[in-house]
């Protein structure tokens, strides 16, 4: 009986360990890295992500939201469409989103300049049949203002 016992038990592990990975209808998104830091507001940056999608309608709303030290309570979220990523319906798609910010995406130097700044963003994004990802935050990077 104990034999049975213990080879039931290795049977269900290695039945669990063979399951696919089921990305279901939730779009994910993880944040991969910034093209620089510290930033130059005068140029702007790239902010690369991954993003998944177990049905593949992805291609809807990029959403972010730039935090700055200087003005942590400002956290409107500024959408984008997303690129498009070639993908099909019903297909499971993992790929590489790029966000471009230029300079005008940066806060203008007002009558009381700042030199320096931090900032770190709150993204999420939305797909076709109306899923949210859950919203991440980047890691914080330098901004220098010229």
């Amino acid at each position: 009986m104990k034999k049975i016992a213990f080879l039931s038990l290795i049977s269900l592990l290695a039945i669990n360990a063979c399951k696919k990975d089921s990305l279901g209808t939730k779009p994910v998104i993880t944040f991969k890295s910034y093209s620089s830091s510290p930033v130059s507001a005068s140029t702007g940056m790239d902010v690369t992500f991954d993003v998944s999608d177990g049905d593949g309608d992805i291609e809807n709303t990029f959403n972010f939201a730039a935090i700055y030290d200087t003005a942590p309570e400002d956290t409107a979220f500024d959408g984008r469409p997303m690129p498009s990523l070639d993908a099909h319906k019903g297909t499971k798609l993992t790929a590489e989103v790029i966000l471009h910010l230029t300079a005008t995406d940066f806060p203008q130097i007002g009558a009381n300049p700042v030199a320096k700044d931090s900032v770190h963003y709150l993204v999420y994004i939305q797909d076709d049949a109306g899923n949210y990802s859950d919203t991440i935050v980047t890691p914080k990077v330098q901004v220098v203002y010229e």
